[in-house]
């Protein structure tokens, strides 16, 4: 009786007319570029450990892990602190895609924190009512505030670093907003805040960060961005859980124990290999106290396209000039343990998927068609609504006669009135009012006549002419010779001192490829 369960050959086992669905094997395997595209996100959060079937798990089986996220290739500048890097951080492209930006476009962002009390390292004391966390406060690992640090613990940058103008009286940061006793900006404060009114966590918040790492500990960690609580993809794992014990109950229903183990296996392998990948990113801050520049950067694409981003030196470090590494919750050799564990898992229960039941590999092969195509619907989806980053505040500041640099804006003028490299590069430097970046970032050439056309340019942002033609004056300096360029009756205006000009490296070491092609990222 008990071979019952584990014959596929009876009266009634097979198909109509004697079919068989032996392609369900293939059915389990397919859809790996789906799995590889959401593999961050399917193992950013505890939910990773839950057994349930995926498509292509073997897209997860992987040598090595990486230690940094996926970045992309744009030319990225700090305005005042001269760092020059080739890529840009996998955050702040979901927070801009550069993707999105069209050629020649001109755009500005000005990004903060949008909680002043964990600033980039800041973490304001605040008095215990109960001398004591509660219960639920345990349960949120990297909070926006911390309530057990001492005021010498307090991290920031010095109020000069941030300061556009060392005579004026009161700090002037761009992060915003207030607190009660706290100065006009936590960022760019000359002393440590003082206790005043904090804010606390949601219980959305602390739920989230208990999925995202499930720690009891409350300790003062480097910042990290979980996963959104509700996310796509989080839905999407609890119903692929609902569907495999659906699949197990049916299978029961059939008495056909081969698809219940199979299907056992195939979903104790994904809780396997999913702990085997379980890492949560966390972002770089400062460490020290010390005079910076300001955290300005620009960017500019390969279609020639350039955004300005406005943030302190904190948000830079954090976004941009700063490395996202990926912790992991299980060490290098258990890792390797794991991966064997669910190789050998996989391809044990696809040799039982092959010898299941006939209704039972139409459950399972239908289940895999539907789960295929919900990861595949899932890369139609942008990438913020699967990361909380509600840790910033971003708003477009873009001024709004240089909205459509992408666009031919006057059809009479053929020079200033066409979008053109030339013309975009102008709105840049008329926003920083610097020209440093530009030489160090290599948008424009080591020439006498570019060095002469940065001058003037850098001399009109300064006067706040909106209207000096900067392609009418590129062309008439290009048809100088390097001698008249350079000559004392048609000298370019001094320019003035710029420490961007001055920082070192001059290059920076750059990643041969910003993808393992070994990660499972």
């Amino acid at each position: 009786m008990a071979l019952r369960w584990f014959s596929s050959d009876g009266p009634g086992d097979g198909g109509p007319s004697g079919w068989r669905l032996d392609v369900v094997t293939l059915l389990a395997v397919i859809g790996e570029s789906s799995i590889a595209e959401h593999a961050q996100i399917i193992t950013a959060s505890v939910l990773c450990l839950a057994p349930r079937i995926i498509p292509a798990p073997q897209a997860l089986l992987k040598p090595s892990r990486p230690q940094r996220l996926p970045e992309t290739t744009a030319r990225m500048t700090g305005v005042y602190s001269g760092v020059v890097l080739d890529t840009v951080g996998f955050f702040a492209n979901i927070i801009h895609p550069l993707d999105e930006l069209q050629p020649f476009a001109f755009k500005v962002l000005e990004i903060k924190h949008r909680d002043k009390n964990n600033a980039g390292g800041i973490e304001v004391p605040a008095p215990m009512a109960n001398g004591g966390a509660s219960f639920f406060g345990k349960f949120r690992p990297y909070t926006r505030t911390n309530t057990t640090l001492s005021a010498r613990s307090i991290k920031g940058p010095p109020a000069d670093a941030l300061d556009d103008d060392p005579e004026s009286a009161r700090p002037r940061g761009r992060a915003t907003g207030l607190s009660v006793n706290f100065p006009p900006d936590i960022e760019a404060a000359h002393e440590p805040p003082r206790q005043g009114i904090t804010r606390r966590p949601t219980m959305k918040e602390k739920v989230q960060d208990f999925v995202a790492n499930p720690t009891l500990a409350n300790m003062a960690a480097r910042p990290a961005i979980p996963a959104t609580l509700f996310s796509p993809m989080h839905i999407l794992e609890a119903f692929s859980v609902l569907l495999t014990f659906a699949i197990i109950a049916w299978a029961a229903y059939q008495k056909d124990g081969t698809a219940i183990i199979a299907v056992s296996l195939m979903g104790s392998a994904s809780s396997v290999v999913g702990w085997a990948s379980w890492w949560r990113p966390i972002l770089m801050n400062r460490s020290h106290t010390n005079k910076v520049p300001a955290g300005d950067v620009i960017i500019r694409t390969r279609e020639g396209a350039f955004l300005l981003i406005k943030c302190t030196e904190e948000v830079a470090r954090e976004l941009y000039s700063g490395t996202e590494e990926c912790e992991y919750h299980v060490s290098g050799q258990a890792y390797r343990v794991l991966m064997g564990l669910g190789t050998l898992m996989i391809m044990i229960s696809v040799i039982l998927l092959g010898n299941c039941k006939w209704n039972s590999q139409i459950f399972i092969g239908g289940s895999y068609i539907v789960l295929n195509a919900l990861y595949w619907t899932m890369g139609l989806l942008p990438k913020r609504l699967f990361w909380d980053l509600s840790r910033y505040e971003f708003n477009d500041v873009t001024p709004p006669e240089a909205r459509n640099a992408d666009k031919t804006t006057d059809s009479n003028d053929p020079r200033e009135g066409v979008k053109s490299f030339t013309r975009t590069l102008w709105f840049a430097i008329r926003e920083t009012k610097r020209t440093a970046w530009v030489q160090r970032s290599g948008a424009a050439p080591v020439t006498a006549q570019w060095a002469r056309w940065l001058a003037e340019a850098e001399e009109a942002a300064k006067n706040d002419n909106k209207t000096w033609p900067s392609v009418a004056r590129k062309d008439d300096i290009m048809k100088l010779s390097e001698e008249e360029a350079k000559s004392p009756v048609k000298a370019a205006p001094a320019r003035e001192f710029d420490a961007a000009e001055q920082a070192a490296p001059a290059v920076q070491v750059q990643p041969h490829d910003s993808k393992d092609p070994n990660s499972t990222f």
